[in-house]
C-alpha cells in the first residue's frame, strides 16, 4: 500500500480487511460501515478536506485507490463519505456542523453525498429538483433525491435545494429526520452493500445552521476538483488490480494480448501521474482537465476489467470469482454521476 498508514503492518491490515469483505459488501447482505470505522480509527477519513491541494489530499486519493483495488463497494462508500467531510469543510461553520463533524471523522456517523443534481444544474442540463421554502428559522425542503448511497440510519445527507429567488442552497439533512422517505434498496448488479437508493423529502424542515451555502456556483467550483479526483481514484484502483491480475495470465495463446496489457498499463501510469499532479494544487488546473481525467479513468477501468476477464478464461466467468466481481463493478462507472454522457457533454461545452 502506498499511503502512509503508520507502517507496513497497518497497510497490510487494511488490505486484508477490505479484501476479506469484498464479496460480502458486493451482496445484499453486506455492509460497508465497518470499513469506514476502520479508516476512521486510522485517522484518514478527512485528510485534506477543504484544501486546494497538497500531500494530505494526495494521500486521500491514494487511500481510495488502494481500497478500490480490493473492494470497489468500500471505495465508493469512502468517496461518498469523504465528500460530505469536504462539503462541511468548505461550507459555513455552525454549532450544528461542529456537533456532527467529529463523528464523521471517526466513521461512526456516515455521510452521504447527494450533489449530483447540483453538477447537472451548474452545467445547464437540468435544474435542482428539491425546492426550498423559507420558514421561520430555516427552510422546508420538498422533492426527490434521485439516487444516493450510504443511506444508513442517521446518515448525514448533503444536497442542493432551489430557493424561491432562483438561487440554490446547499444543505444537510439526517436520514431519520421527519419527512425523509427512503425507497427500498433495489438489488443491483454490484455494490449492493453501499446502501444505495432514492429518497423523497416531504416538507423536511432544516434549521439555518444546516445551510452550508447559498452560492451554488462558487460552492461547486470549490469542491468539484476533489470530487472528480476522488472518483478517478477508485477507477484507477480497480484498473490497477485488473491489470495486475491480467499480467499473471499473459502466457501461451494469451501472449497475443500482451500489447493490450502494455497499452493499458501506460494509460494507468499516465492517469496516476496526472492525478498526483492535480492533487498537489487543484487551482492550477482547469475544470476541463478534471473532467477529462475522470472520463479517462472510467474508460480504463472498463477496458482493464474486460482484459482481465478475457485472459482469465472460464475461471473468470465463475460468478463468485474476483474477476467476475470486478467486471460487474466496472459496469457501474460509466453510469455513475457524472455519467459518461454528461462528462462528454461537458467536455464539448468547455471546449
Amino acid at each position: 500500500m502506498t499511503v502512509r498508514l503508520a507502517g507496513e503492518d497497518t497497510a497490510v491490515r487494511v488490505r486484508e480487511f477490505f479484501a476479506a469483505r469484498a464479496a460480502e459488501t458486493d451482496s445484499v447482505d453486506g455492509d460497508v460501515r465497518p470499513g469506514l470505522r476502520l479508516l476512521g480509527e486510522l485517522g484518514v477519513l478527512g485528510l485534506g478536506a477543504g484544501a486546494d491541494g497538497g500531500d494530505p489530499l494526495g494521500e486521500t486519493i491514494e487511500v481510495i485507490a488502494e481500497v478500490a483495488g480490493e473492494c470497489l463497494s468500500s471505495a465508493f462508500s469512502l468517496w461518498a463519505h469523504r465528500m460530505v467531510l469536504e462539503y462541511l469543510a468548505r461550507g459555513r461553520a455552525t454549532a450544528l456542523t461542529a456537533t456532527i463533524e467529529p463523528a464523521l471523522h471517526e466513521g461512526v456517523l456516515v455521510g452521504s453525498t447527494a450533489m449530483a443534481t447540483a453538477l447537472r444544474d451548474i452545467a445547464g442540463i437540468a435544474p435542482v429538483p428539491v425546492v426550498a421554502e423559507p420558514v421561520r428559522g430555516g427552510l422546508r425542503l420538498t422533492g426527490p433525491i434521485p439516487w444516493a448511497s450510504n443511506l444508513f440510519p442517521g446518515a448525514v445527507i448533503v444536497l442542493p435545494a432551489r430557493l424561491p429567488d432562483d438561487r440554490r442552497a446547499v444543505v444537510f439533512v439526517r436520514l431519520d429526520d421527519p419527512g425523509v422517505e427512503t425507497a427500498a434498496a433495489p438489488k443491483l448488479l454490484a455494490l449492493n452493500g453501499t446502501g444505495s437508493s432514492s429518497v423523497r423529502l416531504h416538507g423536511v424542515e432544516v434549521p439555518d445552521e444546516a445551510v452550508l451555502s447559498t452560492d451554488l456556483p462558487a460552492f461547486v467550483a470549490a469542491f468539484r476538483p476533489t470530487f472528480l479526483l476522488a472518483q478517478t481514484a477508485f477507477c484507477v484502483g480497480l484498473a490497477a488490480r485488473s491489470l495486475t491480475e491480467a499480467e499473471q495470465r499473459i502466457k501461451g495463446t494469451n501472449t497475443e494480448l500482451a500489447t493490450d496489457l502494455a497499452e493499458q498499463s501506460a494509460l494507468l501510469d499516465d492517469l496516476r501521474a496526472r492525478s498526483r499532479t492535480f492533487a498537489q494544487d487543484t487551482r492550477r488546473h482547469a475544470v476541463r482537465e478534471f473532467i477529462r481525467l475522470r472520463l479517462d479513468g472510467a474508460r480504463l477501468a472498463v477496458a482493464a476489467t474486460r482484459l482481465e476477464a478475457t485472459v482469465a478464461g472460464g475461471g473468470g466467468y465463475v460468478a463468485a470469482s474476483g474477476t467476475s466481481r470486478r467486471l460487474r463493478e466496472a459496469a457501474f462507472l460509466p453510469i455513475q454521476s457524472p455519467t459518461e454522457g454528461q462528462l462528454r457533454w461537458e467536455l464539448r461545452h468547455f471546449a
